[in-house]
């Protein structure tokens, strides 16, 4: 049986980053996950400006930018009447003024990657089966290769998304959180004459889009539609034939597409953030119901999670208090980093279900600026280092 420092479920950008950081303070990891990589994923796939402050505290910015990307420069928005506004993602000095198209496949396989190169041993296709407290530790049983593989750690991270396996097993989960207003779903489209630049937010009756190019003819369509207004059965073709036309900038960009690769959906979109700590354990990023899908910055919430995570996690191994009264700092740290974001993203998801409200502001915005200027300002414009 191996023994870990640290073991991590879920290898997203959330288990990677906690990994990568835990590993450079010295510790032992195992980062576990039963997919192997490069695996798709159901996301924007809009690599955020305020992330570079991350990606670069983890030696990732080169990595990252040799990836097959887009630059995204600009954000645009669009009301099914027909009107729309533009505007360009914040510039300040010495720090990066653009985005990234990217898909999940690249961007989480390059995070894998430099776990491993930091030091992390990294279980691909291990899926936990068992899971036990037993003299302060924790013993962590997996397939891995056809066999029962067993570790030991000292404290676990659950990193292994919305439907945590590790928060249930754990009874940190309701019943509740499996109900929600909203069905998401991604289309990937190769699109004839793509040129953008752009990362674009398309309204619709009963949710959005949105649109982003990923460097390579394709773009990312990715939706959220209030589940009330889809039929029970061929909801892609339903929402292909019948509800993206209502937006004449979608129809346009539906005429020059072609789908490929399959469609995938997720149900809820939206949700409460959950209990993200308990003795001997935290939970980060979707499992921690951390992340906002509205404004394209769930990875930041990722990252950022892991590394508040993997900080807490280091301050626990210099006490020698992994206690739940201990632990429970990380999910203050949680909600202080993310007070103002989760603020501003709640507006935003309360204004667009109602067309009626925003479609007049899209139409202000065009004619004064200043007003979606402040809000993706605000969105996208990197904190401080510290």
């Amino acid at each position: 049986m191996e023994r870990f420092d640290v073991a991590i479920i879920g290898a997203g950008p959330a288990g990677a980053a906690a990994a990568i950081s835990l590993a450079r303070k010295g510790h032992s990891v195992a980062l576990i996950d039963k997919e192997k990589f490069p695996r798709e994923k159901l996301c924007g796939d809009f690599i955020n400006p305020i992330n570079w402050p991350i990606l670069r505290e983890l030696g990732m910015e080169d990595d990252i930018l040799a990836t097959e990307h887009e630059k995204v420069t600009a954000f645009r928005i669009t009301a099914c009447s027909g009107e729309e506004a533009e505007a360009r993602l914040p510039s300040r000095k010495e720090q990066a003024d653009f985005g990234l198209g990217m898909r999940r496949w690249s961007f989480d396989y390059a995070l894998l990657r430099k776990a491993e190169r930091a030091g992390v041993a990294v279980f691909q296709g291990g899926k936990v089966k068992k899971l036990k407290r037993c003299s302060q530790a924790w013993s962590v049983a997996m397939n891995h290769s056809a066999t029962i593989a067993e570790l030991r750690a000292d404290i676990l991270i659950a990193a292994d998304g919305r439907n945590s396996w590790l928060a249930h097993r754990l009874g940190l989960t309701g019943a509740a959180e499996m109900h929600g207003r909203s069905v998401g779903f991604q289309l990937r489209l190769q699109v004839a004459d793509v040129t953008h630049g752009r990362v674009e937010i398309h309204l619709l009756p009963g949710g959005y889009a949105g649109v982003v190019g990923l460097g390579d003819g394709t773009v990312n369509l990715c939706l959220a539609m209030e589940k009330e207004k889809l039929p029970h059965q061929r909801q892609v073709e339903f929402l292909w034939n019948s509800c993206l036309p209502h937006n004449p900038y979608l129809k346009e960009l539906l005429r020059r597409s072609v789908r490929v690769g399959e469609a995938r959906s997720t149900y809820p979109v939206y949700f409460k953030p959950r209990r993200c700590f308990a003795d001997g354990v935290l939970l980060v990023g979707d499992a921690a119901r951390v992340s906002e899908p509205m404004s394209g910055e769930g990875i930041y919430f990722a990252m950022k999670s892991g590394l508040l995570a993997a900080e807490t996690v280091g301050e626990a191994f210099c006490s020698g208090d992994f206690s739940t009264a201990h632990l429970g700092r990380y999910e203050r740290k949680c909600r202080r980093a993310f007070r103002f974001r989760r603020g501003i993203n709640s507006l935003v998801r309360n204004l667009i279900y109602r067309p009626r409200l925003l479609a007049p502001l899209v139409r202000f915005s065009a004619k004064q600026g200043r007003l979606l200027d402040s809000l993706v300002d605000a969105i996208c414009t990197p904190e401080p280092a510290r």
